[in-house]
């Protein structure tokens, strides 16, 4: 009787150190929402930020014209795209249908969150700013810079501040 209990014993300290030197699984991909920065193994769980971003947004905001001047910003769906691409400063999408542009505008995501237009120009506007994803809410503070008048070096500088509501697919 006392050498099975021995033996129960033996197979449960055996089997205790067995299981605790598996490593410790869960998503490794630093660049999605549930990251596990103490997981070692992959277990294929992993929610990429960048399937948060994606979709359709109903938005609407403001245009700071000047000083303590604010102006309603007529009604604009804005649609961000995945792009798939990665770089070493974060996924890229694509951030269109901004300020009835035909193009898109790419934009890094900054972090779990947040995304960043860095300066680019499409025709005679230039386009930076930041935004943010909570839920299904957008926040955007763009800033867009027209060229007037290039003899004279004259530009017309708008703040964008655009705050929208991602649309449910079904």
């Amino acid at each position: 009787m006392t050498k099975n209990l021995y033996y129960i014993l033996f197979s449960l300290l055996i089997a205790s150190v067995v299981i605790g030197c598996q490593p410790k699984r869960g998503c490794t991909d630093s660049y999605s929402d549930n990251f596990d920065p103490e997981a070692k193994q992959d277990d294929d769980t992993c929610v990429p930020t960048r399937f948060k971003f994606v979709g359709e947004y109903d938005c609407h905001g403001t245009i700071e014209t000047g000083q303590d001047t604010l102006v309603p910003y007529d009604q604009v769906f804005v649609n961000i795209v995945d792009s798939t691409a990665t770089t070493q400063n974060g996924l890229i999408m694509g951030v269109s249908n901004f300020d009835a542009q035909l193009y898109a505008l790419s934009a890094v995501t900054t972090s779990t969150y947040k995304f960043a237009v860095n300066r680019q120009t499409i025709g005679a506007y230039s386009y930076w700013g930041t935004g943010e994803i909570s839920g299904r809410v957008l926040t955007v503070q763009m800033t867009r810079l027209e060229l007037i008048d290039e003899a004279s070096n004259l530009y017309d500088t708008l703040q964008l501040n655009i705050y929208g509501l991602q649309e449910i697919v079904e």
